[in-house]
């Protein structure tokens, strides 16, 4: 009789559940698909890695396999669609996979009832070599998973979107360069510390540490410094460059990332650091270790709120770094005054160090 019971339910429903909870089906309805179960962060990861390493080797079956019928793919510019996608790579033609190699950071992994989301910083290396191809990029990768159910019933968990956008310091060039494109946003005129200093000083070699366009290293410039600017948008740079040659001023500018630049030792009777945040404490390091005996250092930022640190100088935090009998402290100020860039007014710290003869 027990197996009666239950061949009764499975033609009524699609479980073997007690009748008084089985509801009839409709004629010609069908059992609903089982659902793929949720994948762990692990499982995320993995799927994520894969789907790029078999779009790096134009493995299209692997490719169909992973993405949704709905898949997008956006890099900028336009997003191309899953049909688009597998045309270009039937396109491919062979030979070194897309991209060479792929080292990992940062990643992350979030998951819900139907959906996961992959977030991952990728260092990649483009397939071919130094004269051809080879290229390297640094980017963030954003990759969508979710549930999804065939016309065959099938539930599987598939791509609905993959997104890559710059990381890195190709990243942070872009982003000046847009600032100093647009021209808005900040203070054109030199700063006003700065001016202030050298007054009392005699010209000799400066580093403008983050120039940008040029505002402060072309003022000590005019004023008969040898002066170097350095800065990582080569935006800024052509700005610089350009208003030095209008105005007949000998200005030395660096393209470079200043994390990686060598600031050498005891070269500069002068280095000024405006609006670089705290981030940047080995730039100051580097510049305790390049000023000359008797040379001067000076700094303008934002003054951080103790209880909400965001990247700007504490109270103290620079005179701390410049303690001990190498350097004497001429100014460390706290101001509420017209900042040089972002707002009308807002609370500054005004920093100032003579290295010791």
């Amino acid at each position: 009789m027990r197996f009666v019971l239950v061949a009764l339910l499975v033609g009524l429903g699609c479980s073997a559940s007690p009748p008084a909870v089985v509801a009839p089906m409709a004629p010609g309805a069908e059992c609903p698909a089982a659902l793929a179960p949720a994948p762990s962060k692990e499982d995320i990861v993995a799927r994520s890695h894969a789907m790029l390493l078999a779009f790096d080797h134009a493995d299209i079956p692997a490719l169909e396999a992973a993405w949704s019928d709905r898949m997008l793919h956006f890099e900028g510019g336009k997003p191309s669609t899953r049909a688009e996608e597998l045309e270009g790579l039937k396109k491919r033609k062979a030979g070194p996979p897309y991209i060479a190699t792929r080292t990992w950071s940062d990643e992350s992994v979030q998951i819900g009832t139907d959906d996961a989301l992959f977030i991952g910083k990728a260092t990649e290396v483009q397939g071919g070599n130094d004269s051809h191809g080879g290229y390297r990029y640094v980017g963030w990768y954003v990759l969508q998973w979710a549930r999804e159910t065939s016309p065959d019933r099938q539930s599987a968990w598939k791509l609905r979107l993959w997104t890559w956008q710059k990381g890195g310091q190709a990243s942070v060039r872009d982003s000046w360069n847009e600032i100093f494109r647009n021209n808005v946003g900040f203070e054109k005129e030199p700063n006003r510390l700065l001016v202030e200093v050298i007054q009392g000083l005699k010209p000799g070699t400066a580093l403008d540490l983050a120039m940008g366009q040029g505002r402060n290293a072309l003022h000590l410039a005019a004023r008969g410094w040898k002066t170097t600017g350095i800065d990582i948008s080569d935006e800024g740079i052509r700005i610089a460059r350009e208003e030095a040659a209008k105005r007949k001023l000998t200005l030395t500018t660096v393209n470079a990332n200043i994390d990686d630049w060598d600031f050498g030792t005891e070269k500069w009777d002068l280095i000024a650091m405006i609006y670089p945040g705290d981030a940047h404490i080995p730039w100051i390091e580097k510049s305790k270790k390049g000023l000359k005996a008797g040379g001067t250092f000076v700094l303008e930022y934002f003054a951080a709120d103790p209880d909400h640190p965001d990247g700007s100088y504490l109270p103290g935090q620079l005179a701390k770094l410049f303690e001990g009998r190498a350097f004497t402290i001429l100014r460390d100020d706290l101001v509420d005054d017209r900042p040089d860039w972002a707002m009308d007014k807002a609370r500054l710290v005004r920093f100032v160090a003579r290295k010791n003869r």
